[in-house]
């Protein structure tokens, strides 16, 4: 039976890598329990000082803990520190997966939006609760015939332990990590790749066994629109992204 998310337990989840994001993960965190009070937030703050590697300060139903990135992520004040941090929230959300999956039952439903979204109504995206599901919001661009690419401002990942699912969220952590490893190295794209380039990639190629799942291209306009300025939510908006991303990318 088909259901929306606003209906469902969900695990929202995000991370503010930076301190100049804390006010926007506290603002985000704010709009989504608005519309969804009962679902259950599991966030990260970082990078947590004196630690050896990359290490966020996770906050949960649960309790507190820490997780550290297995690589360094080695930040330069080039661009590339922008891909290196973006190719973290692989990492996170494979992470968060069998940490906290459990809490919205036997079929774990993980949504994650970027710290600089606001929720402007509840989440209605309709699932199937009982199958392997990804959701995200898809673009193309005109000045690059050929390319579409999931958005990964919003992000809905629901399934079971070692299923289809599971094994994408793997095989999307250790990719990013790996590039994170190796940067600099030539995007996978002509605009400069970050983690969602990489999902994109991993999507487009047939599995490689017989765990199959559903992909939902969600409406970008309605689930991730972007805005450049905080103001009068959007109509018939769910989500909208401020892409502070930009500022930083420009800065590094």
């Amino acid at each position: 039976m088909i259901r929306q998310t606003d209906q469902l337990p969900v695990v929202l989840t995000s991370f503010a890598f930076r301190e100049e994001y804390f006010d926007e993960l506290d603002g985000m965190l704010a709009s989504a329990k608005q519309h969804h009070p009962h679902w259950s937030f599991v966030i990260g703050k970082g990078s947590v000082s004196g630690s050896e590697l990359p290490t966020l300060e996770v906050h949960s139903p649960l309790g507190r803990r820490r997780w550290s990135l297995p690589v360094s992520l080695n930040l330069d004040g080039s661009a590339d520190d922008w891909r290196k941090i973006t190719k973290m929230k692989a990492w996170w959300i494979a992470q968060v997966w069998p940490s906290f999956g459990d809490l919205a039952g036997d079929f774990k439903r993980i949504l994650w939006i970027d710290a600089d979204a606001r929720m402007n109504r509840p989440l209605d995206i309709q699932v199937d609760p009982q199958s392997e599901v990804i959701a995200g919001a898809w673009r193309r661009d005109a000045r690059y015939p050929g390319y579409d690419t999931i958005t990964s401002g919003l992000l809905l990942f629901q399934g079971t332990s070692r299923g289809a699912i599971e094994t994408i969220l793997q095989q999307w952590s250790t990719t990013c990590l790996g590039h994170i490893a190796k940067l600099p190295h030539p995007p996978l794209v002509p605009w400069g790749d970050g983690d969602q380039e990489v999902l994109t990639q991993i999507l487009k190629t047939p599995p490689r066994c017989d765990k199959y799942y559903i992909l939902i291209r969600l409406d970008a306009d309605k689930y991730c629109a972007v805005v450049h300025e905080r103001g009068i939510p959007l109509h018939g908006v769910s989500a909208n992204q401020c892409v502070t991303a930009r500022k930083t990318r420009v800065k590094s």
